[in-house]
């Protein structure tokens, strides 16, 4: 079976060969993503957020696109998925009904906004890296700001957010690849990720897992699809429903942990409570 890691440096070229082109007819998929749905739509909208959401050969792969696709089955639909820059994503998902984003947190926030959510679809120890051998010590974070330490992270991305109203200095890009490489490249002092996204990332920029280190756990959090303020509420039950069904259906549990275990050389598990989850995580943050 392929493995994502190993794997990755393809499926890099593939992404990066399409990614002008995906970018330069965003706006043009912004427009239909923001047109009213029909009488029993319901469009998804996704963004660059490997292994739940991400572009390989041109296709929107992912441990939740998979679960998206399989609720649809479910539902006898077709899913319709728009692939967009974060901030476009949320943007759109704020300001039109029938629209359902993922994978993203659902934080005061954003249910203070008005959205609902359907999961957790995967869970994830959320964590702040640094070069290998920078000897941060950092036990809260308060020490971030007091130590005037500068974090790279992702736009619309609840763990700038968090950063940011702590008073830390958080330069954000749409990419996550892009922020790794200003860590590397010591333009910042740390880089935010988690347990399931870091290799795969690690990956892509061919950089060995060695060179960075866990300097601070954030929290262990959920993620959800996220349903925008307007929709239906018997729309919402409907894809709730179909997620509940597969949240206990033993022989696609099976299956889809297998595959993304494979995929991503980790051992993968699934809980209702939890949505996907790393079953070994590294215990490399007991500074934390």
């Amino acid at each position: 079976m392929t493995r994502f890691p190993g794997n990755f440096a393809r499926i890099v070229s593939a992404y990066a060969t399409l990614k002008a082109a995906a970018l330069a007819a965003a706006l043009f998929v912004s427009c239909l993503a923001g047109a009213p749905a029909g009488a029993g739509d319901i469009r998804f909208l996704t963004l660059e957020e490997p292994p739940t959401n991400y572009l390989e050969d041109g296709k929107i792969v992912g441990t939740t696109v998979d679960l998206v696709r399989e609720m649809a089955r479910l539902l006898g639909e077709i899913p319709e998925i728009d692939f967009l820059p974060p901030a476009r994503a949320f943007l759109l998902a704020q300001s039109t009904p029938d629209r359902m984003l993922f994978t993203a947190a659902f934080t005061p926030e954003r249910e203070a906004l008005g959205y609902r959510a359907i999961g957790p679809v995967i869970s994830r120890r959320h964590l702040l890296y640094a070069r290998k051998g920078s000897n941060l010590k950092i036990t809260d974070v308060e020490d971030l700001v007091a130590q005037g330490l500068t974090i790279s992270g992702m736009d619309a991305d609840w763990r700038t957010a968090f950063l940011k109203d702590a008073g830390a200095v958080v330069e954000t890009t749409p990419e996550h690849l892009l922020n790794l490489k200003k860590l590397v490249a010591e333009r910042t002092d740390l880089w935010i990720s988690s347990d399931i996204e870091a290799p795969a990332i690690l990956a892509e920029a061919g950089v060995d897992p060695s060179a960075v280190e866990v300097a601070y756990v954030l929290r262990t959090a959920p993620s959800y699809i996220l349903v925008s303020k307007g929709t239906e509420p018997d729309r919402v039950a409907r894809w709730r429903g179909a997620f509940e069904a597969l949240s206990t259906d033993a022989d696609f549990l099976e299956r889809m942990t297998a595959k993304w275990s494979g995929k991503l050389d980790m051992e993968l598990g699934f809980a209702p409570a939890k949505g996907f989850f790393v079953k070994a995580a590294a215990r490399d943050d007991t500074r934390s």
